[in-house]
């Protein structure tokens, strides 16, 4: 059987996901290694991203579901030699914010809207460690036909 709309969505960002990288405009290469709702990443395979796709809540219009779909991005990179972790955090959070959201890039023709909704920093790395991170979520909406997650 097909993937539902939902299934297609999330792959459709997983894709996307996998051109966060330097030569794509951004400050990290984190689509060198892209995972989906996985809790650990080698440290060989820094920069790195996760993509959690979570709860969703799900409205009735026009005999269609109006879905709405909360996405987190967890972002982890070595810590710089002399650089504030802190400094590589907020570039990570920039970075995820515009791979996820950038309205001049077409994801999947599937969704109708996605925007972030909050995140930062995941903890402040302590001088001894050598990994940073954030996490960003998101929301996006898209529809299904009443009774037919496989069809809009």
């Amino acid at each position: 059987m097909a993937d539902t709309i939902r299934e297609q969505i999330i792959a459709a960002y997983v894709t996307r996901l996998a051109s966060w990288l330097v030569s794509g405009g951004f400050n990290y290469n984190c689509g060198r290694s892209v995972e989906r709702a996985i809790q650990v990443i080698d440290e060989k395979d820094l920069p790195s991203c996760v993509l959690w796709p979570k709860s969703e809540e799900v409205t009735q219009r026009y005999s269609k579901n109006v879905c709405e779909m909360i996405f987190k991005v967890e972002a982890l990179t070595l810590v710089e030699d002399g650089v504030n972790p802190s400094i590589t955090q907020e570039k990570l959070l920039g970075d995820a914010i515009k791979i996820m959201t950038d309205p001049s890039v077409s994801v999947t023709t599937k969704i109708k809207d996605i925007f972030y909704t909050g995140g930062g920093s995941a903890g402040i790395a302590k001088p001894e460690e050598q990994i940073t991170a954030i996490f960003a979520e998101f929301k996006e909406k898209y529809k299904t036909a009443n009774g037919d997650p496989y069809s809009q």
